[in-house]
């Protein structure tokens, strides 16, 4: 995607997410951001409500980092169905953008702790794709990773405001991201390795070959 605006971003409100039913039936979601080759799905960004205790979809194949957007959490505990000793993790997210990192095909389940939440899910194919998912809370400087990048993107969990270099003049460019929405930006915005966080929260989201 080429983005036709002068530092090459692109602000996508939620209101513009796809929405997908779960594949095992249980829910819904918000596609964010997905990608596809002959080989299938190679990475997808969601957003979803869980109302509910349960068990996982199995995505085999595939990386997923799960990010704790609202509510007041949940426990996931993994069981490596392909490990002789049968073993069990445990991740506990408690706080907005606690974050857990497991295989898709591990068989995990969801028990939430008091309520509704709301998740981000990004997912990689294992074989030829890496994530890099970092919690953000302002003030900070993000730095940008360059290399065999296939995307970069901002979600705001909250109203956020980033500035940023806008050419090699030296003038900024200060922008508000509104909450819930994603600040993508293009692959040709190769003269951008920092961003200034001024303000709010959110995660950063980088995928590169792997």
């Amino acid at each position: 995607m080429t983005l036709n605006t002068p530092l090459h971003y692109q602000i996508i409100k939620q209101d513009s997410y796809l929405r997908m039913p779960w594949k095992n039936g249980l829910g819904e979601t918000l596609e964010i951001q997905r990608h596809d080759d002959e080989q299938g799905l190679r990475f997808r960004i969601s957003q979803a409500s869980v109302k509910d205790d349960g068990l996982f979809s199995d995505f085999s194949g595939l990386h997923r980092t799960l990010v704790l957007l609202s509510g007041n959490g949940m426990l996931l505990s993994h069981r490596n169905a392909s490990s002789e000793n049968d073993e069990t993790t445990e991740h506990q997210l408690t706080t907005p953008l606690d974050m857990a990192r497991f295989s898709g095909g591990d068989e995990t389940h969801a028990r939430l702790i008091n309520g509704v939440i709301e998740d981000l899910n990004i997912m990689v194919r294992d074989s030829d794709c890496r994530s890099s998912v970092q919690a953000c809370f302002a003030p900070a400087f993000l730095s940008l990773a360059h290399e065999a990048t296939l995307f970069t993107g901002f979600y705001a969990n909250e109203d956020s405001i980033v500035a940023f270099q806008a050419d090699e003049t030296g003038e900024t460019n200060t922008l508000l991201i509104p909450s819930q929405s994603l600040m993508l930006l293009s692959q040709h915005a190769i003269n951008l390795d920092a961003i200034q966080f001024i303000s709010g929260c959110g995660i950063l989201i980088e995928i590169a070959d792997h």
